[in-house]
């Protein structure tokens, strides 16, 4: 009989703060609604746990004929720039976004 291979999830991603706000990248946005697993941010509030909102760093364009978890990018890094105004994530395939956190305009890096 043939091994079903199971495909293992993306590691955790280390939330990052800054103030009153927690970073978070979800990698099952699927199952919350969004549309795509991976690509996503998340701002909490520290205090009461609640999301304040989620931007959608990039697009995946999901292929008909190819299974969609092996389409799946996931975040794997959350860092910020200098002044801590611009939230920097990459992907697993080393592509880097920057998401301005007032105006929450992403950019390609």
């Amino acid at each position: 009989m043939p091994s079903k291979k199971k495909i293992a999830g993306p590691e955790d991603v280390e939330p990052v703060t800054v103030g009153t706000v927690r970073y978070e990248a979800p990698h099952w946005g699927k199952a919350m609604g969004l549309g795509q697993n991976g690509g996503h941010v998340t701002a909490v509030d520290i205090a009461t746990g609640k999301p304040l909102w989620t931007v959608e760093l990039y697009k995946i364009e999901y292929r008909p004929n190819m299974e969609a978890d092996k389409q799946d990018t996931f975040i794997t890094s959350l860092t910020f720039d200098a002044d801590h105004s611009r939230l920097v994530a990459q992907n697993d395939r080393g592509l880097r976004f920057a998401l301005d956190l007032f105006s929450r305009k992403v950019t390609p890096l």
